[in-house]
């Protein structure tokens, strides 16, 4: 691996994962893209020969999160910033959330993010330093119907983030990135599970938008580049930007 800056980016099979691994080769970095689809790394990596290496992993499993840390360390010699981007979401009105759903999104969203999180913190601190940015969700502060086990979820993630920021001051800076509605695999999914045709899924879409003030979706490059500033911003640690095109005032 090259000289630069080394990042490890968790959720990089898709959506705001890998356009955070786009936009951070883009800024110079050597990247170690994870995920639970590696053929859809493994083409990631092609693209940028040299830059990306592959490395997957199913964070929906218990203890693979610090197996993963320590696997980048390996890989790559040294590790100086992470993002942590993989989420799942189940969506179910209270009363019909089952005990698997709860667990599989908080196994993802939050205990993994904690584990990952609480290993690179010390490996980066050893090292001298670092930056670490978790996503998460303005749900996490403002929930909606049908997501009350993301929501807790990722409340929990921002949570820890701060208190990580407290405790590993000053070398090393985390930090939360929170976007609104992102046109993700994730988000182009009915509420109900149900199949979408093309007209529901413009349909579905176009009421997603609807909530925004600024009457669109976001887009994985726009949180990517949100991400890229909160890993580099010197003075800044234990914030939580939001980036949802207003979403949070309505």
């Amino acid at each position: 691996m090259s000289a630069c800056k080394v990042a490890l980016v968790t959720g990089a099979s898709s959506g705001i994962g890998r356009a955070v691994v786009e936009r951070l080769v883009e800024a110079g970095r050597t990247v170690i893209a994870s995920g639970r689809n590696g053929e859809a790394l493994d083409a990631l990596a092609s693209r940028y020969p040299g830059r990306v290496s592959s490395l997957p992993c199913d964070l929906a499993q218990a203890g693979q999160a610090e197996a993963l840390c320590a696997r980048a360390v390996r890989a790559a010699g040294a590790l100086h910033e992470v993002v942590y981007a993989a989420g799942i979401v189940h969506y179910a009105p209270v009363g019909q959330v089952s005990e698997a759903q709860l667990r599989a999104q908080l196994e993802v969203n939050f205990v993994s993010a904690f584990m990952l999180g609480q290993r690179a913190g010390v490996q980066l601190a050893q090292q001298g330093g670092g930056s670490m940015v978790f996503v998460a969700s303005t749900l996490g502060e403002r929930p909606a119907k049908l997501t009350s086990a993301y929501a807790a979820s990722k409340a929990a993630l921002i949570g820890m983030a701060r208190a990580f920021a407290l405790e590993l001051a000053p070398r090393v800076r985390v930090n939360v990135v929170s976007p609104g509605i992102v046109d993700t695999p994730m988000v182009r999914v009915s509420r109900d599970g149900a199949p979408l045709d093309a007209a529901g899924m413009d349909a579905h879409l176009s009421r997603l938008s609807q909530l925004h003030p600024m009457g669109r979706l976001g887009t994985p490059e726009e949180v990517a580049a949100s991400v890229l500033f909160a890993l580099e911003a010197p003075w800044m640690t234990g914030s939580v930007l939001t980036i949802d095109g207003g979403v949070s005032l309505v």
